[in-house]
């Protein structure tokens, strides 16, 4: 049986100190690692060792399953779904022309980890819905163990998906072989640290892969209403935006929606004072505030202490510009981001 003070001295060291929730879920680990036996070719394992931790969004899944992960398993990989589902596609491409290619994938899988991590599990098309299912029940009766984070139950999981019967099967193995836990709880301790940050921060790259576990992109541009922008780096959670560079695009309040919608962050930072040359830049950041405002979008922006009074150094749009002025005020305080989890 695993030693729980192993996973709590390694969540200390990130200063972290888990809650009531938590800790179930860590002691729950450790009843049920306790009946884990390894399968050989003797014995069939009827505890495969496998978990689906689900709930809500920032409640710590991740930050739980990597600190098991990296406490008590050597041979083992971490992934994102979408970046394990791109390592099963290029795997598939490779050995598409050998009979039971999906098999030959689970192999070389298999035979490259005892222990898979796979975050943010969530599926979206069918064509994945089959193939992970597969993989997944492959990999089991290999012995290979697995952990799951996901903000659904497996029973909604490809809810309302077209052709979900067919998915069926992949989810009643689930209920069947992993150990199936609900990490309960209304705090969101992402959107806690966020909020908590200061608003100039020196790295913002550092301080995002600290933040979201995810991979993400390095991007230099984004897609919105099929026309491209420049960013800073995104993901399927944030959009990392350059005020320099984004703003002084021809980008107006049909982007700012779009974005909003497709993204549960945005961040901005390289901020550099106005003035009047630069009135079409103020314009569309005002509308941009005011949306997003309105949308009640998490938002972090990256400035220097008292920037914003010396943001705008022109005349010709104060009137809108204090309006939007006292809006990045509330956007940039704790209280804003610990009222939209809230509401």
């Amino acid at each position: 049986m695993q030693d729980i003070e192993i996973v709590l001295e390694n969540l200390a060291s990130q200063e972290v100190t888990p809650d009531h929730a938590q800790q179930l879920f860590l002691e729950a680990f450790m009843e049920f690692d306790y009946k884990y036996k390894q399968t050989s070719f003797f014995r069939k394992n009827s505890n495969p060792g496998s978990i689906y931790l689900w709930g809500p969004v920032g409640r710590g899944k991740t930050l739980l399953l990597k600190a098991i992960d990296s406490s008590y398993f050597k041979n083992s990989g971490q992934f994102h779904f979408l970046e394990f589902m791109q390592l099963i596609h290029n795997s598939l491409f490779e050995v598409s022309k050998n009979k039971n290619p999906l098999a030959l994938v689970a192999k070389k899988i298999a035979n490259n980890y005892d222990m898979l991590f796979i975050d943010e599990f969530q599926i979206e098309d069918i064509a994945d819905a089959m193939i992970i299912g597969s993989v997944i029940e492959s990999l089991v009766s290999k012995g290979i163990r697995i952990m799951l984070s996901s903000n659904s139950h497996p029973n909604n999981l490809y809810k309302d998906g077209l052709q979900r019967n067919k998915f069926l099967p992949a989810i009643e193995f689930i209920q069947s072989n992993f150990m199936i836990f609900n990490l309960e709880g209304s705090e969101d301790y992402r959107l806690r640290d966020i909020a908590l940050i200061r608003s100039y921060e020196p790295d913002v790259k550092e301080f995002l892969g600290k933040t979201f576990s995810e991979e993400w992109a390095e991007s230099q541009k984004f897609i919105v209403n099929e026309r491209s922008f420049p960013c800073e780096g995104r993901s399927s959670k944030f959009l990392w935006l350059s005020f320099q560079e984004f703003f002084s695009e021809p980008c107006g309040s049909k982007d700012f929606i779009d974005i909003a919608k497709n993204y549960e962050w945005i961040f901005i930072s390289n901020f550099h004072a106005c003035d009047d040359q630069h009135l079409d830049i103020i314009r569309r950041f005002i509308s941009f505030i005011d949306i997003t405002y309105q949308e009640r979008q998490k938002m972090k922006l990256f400035y220097a202490d008292g920037f914003l009074t010396d943001f705008y150094q022109g005349t010709q749009l104060k009137l809108l510009w204090e309006r939007s002025e006292s809006r990045l005020h509330e956007i940039s305080s704790e209280s804003y981001l610990k009222n939209l989890e809230k509401n």
